[in-house]
């Protein structure tokens, strides 16, 4: 393997998985290069602080009408004119997507051009953009077993979700009640609100909370707790070091993107999920549905999230220690840690078959 795009965008939900590849690329074929072709939002300081080349493109969504869905067009077809310009640049033995809308041009435009393509789907319930990009790419890697009916069955591998290799490789540490709690990297205010009016109710309780608050209400929150005078606790706007944080956690509380979900497998930790709503198709419902399923999550739906609820829940799993370990046990029996080498595989199969086809 000489040269390889990953393309992808928004959130850290495709870009973690993506990177995950990427650095099992670069253990196994030291020598390779990657390209990263994506939008311009998180993802370009992600990759780059990674230290991988990053390209953004102007692309934006289509969804809705009128002048959004023209100007939508005009942003992707710039975006395609720019993939193209970069492929025949790099010229990439194999392109791979990792979803979002700045990740279809360039996988389009490689197909178009005979490069072998493939994708990834992080959810439970495809997006639009790999529905698509799934009838023309020569692999399909998805981490549900249910989201096959949405790809033509001869191109599936379920291989899960790819994780952070620290994630992996950091063990649990937990020795204490350590709650951790986050909404995503952007931060989540329903989950902010729900903590804040449960302070009271677990202040007394020998637990420590560490909430990450998203840059937006990161003051905000930071005040309540002062002002309910919770002593063990750590407020951060964002956790830069994830992997020590599920480490030392003995249980998260938390959105349901599949990155998410698979990483707290993958450390071991029973989690409360509170499904983001407006997720497209209500993917996050069903991502924590499959964890609750086997026993190793509870869900709260946002509309029944309080204060209240969010308390009883904390307390009543945090105070049984043999219902923690047991849930900890389920979430790893769900964990697919072999997922990013496992897509590197498929990869180094459709280059060859490129090559062997060239050949005859």
């Amino acid at each position: 393997m000489k040269r390889i795009i990953i393309t992808t965008g928004g959130t850290g939900g495709h870009v973690f998985p993506a990177l995950a590849v990427a650095a099992k690329i670069q253990e196994k074929h030291p020598h390779c290069e990657i390209l990263f072709l994506g939008g311009k939002g998180p993802e370009k300081d992600m990759v780059r602080h990674a230290g991988i080349e990053f390209i953004g493109l102007p692309a934006k969504g289509v969804l809705g009408g009128g002048f959004k869905r023209i100007f939508g067009s005009f942003w992707i077809f710039k975006a395609f004119v720019l993939s193209i310009k970069e492929l025949v640049n790099f010229k990439p033995e194999a392109v791979i997507g990792f979803g979002g809308y700045a990740g279809f041009c360039p996988v389009l435009a490689a197909w178009m051009l005979g490069i072998p393509t493939a994708i990834h789907e992080q959810n439970s319930i495809p997006g639009i953009t790999n529905r698509i990009l799934g009838k023309i790419s020569k692999a399909v890697f998805t981490s549900f077993e249910d989201e096959n009916e949405a790809f033509p069955a001869e191109k599936v591998d379920v291989v899960g979700n790819p994780v952070r290799k620290e994630i992996i490789d950091f063990g649990s540490q937990a020795k204490e009640m350590n709650v951790l709690i986050f909404g995503g990297s952007q931060g989540a205010t329903a989950i902010n609100n729900a903590v804040i009016e449960a302070l009271p109710m677990l202040k007394d309780a020998d637990i420590n909370l560490r909430h990450q608050t998203g840059k937006e209400d990161f003051e905000r929150v930071k005040t309540e707790y002062k002002k309910a005078a919770v002593n063990s606790m750590t407020v951060s706007s964002f956790i830069h070091d994830m992997s020590a944080a599920y480490s030392d956690a003995q249980l998260v509380v938390c959105r349901a993107g599949a990155s998410t979900v698979f990483e707290i497998a993958a450390a071991g930790k029973p989690a409360i999920f509170i499904p983001f709503p407006q997720a497209t198709h209500d993917h996050q419902t069903a991502n924590a549905d499959s964890l609750e399923k086997l026993g190793a999550a509870k869900v709260i739906p946002q509309n029944k999230l309080t204060g209240k609820v969010l308390a009883h829940e904390i307390l009543n799993l945090i105070l049984d220690q043999d219902a923690l370990q047991e849930m900890g046990k389920q979430a790893l029996k769900f964990a697919r840690p072999e997922a990013a080498a496992a897509i590197v595989d498929g990869l180094e199969i459709i280059i060859r078959m490129k090559k062997v086809r060239g050949l005859a």
